[in-house]
């Protein structure tokens, strides 16, 4: 097995955990998995099946490992996630219902 990645990610005031793993040879996934208070809000997984045959095998999986592990941490801090975070830290925008709805257009 390949030493995974941990992380922790504060955004607006909550704390959440990554953690990316491989899952060994029988088993040739990359999982990447995001806690918050102990409980699992978010699993990424992806094959690395298609690699075991090639002589360069643990470090592509490394680099496919450390990709998933950031891209899922800057998502978080990016806002992608904001729907996971509990009341307490969301804010409403102060525009009008119309505004909103100008600007949700405008993102089509």
């Amino acid at each position: 097995m390949i030493v995974g990645f941990n992380t922790d990610v504060k955004y607006r005031n909550e704390i959440f955990h990554i953690q990316t793993e491989e899952k060994g040879e029988n088993n040739p996934t990359i999982e990447t998995l995001v806690y918050h208070n102990g409980e699992i809000l978010l699993s990424r997984r992806i094959s690395y099946g298609h690699l075991k045959n090639i002589d360069n095998m643990r470090n592509r999986v490394k680099k496919m490992m450390k990709v998933q592990h950031d891209e899922v941490g800057n998502e978080l801090k990016n806002g992608k996630f904001l729907h996971m975070l509990s009341l307490e830290t969301q804010t409403l925008d102060e525009e009008s219902l119309d505004e909103m709805v100008i600007g949700y257009l405008n993102q089509l």
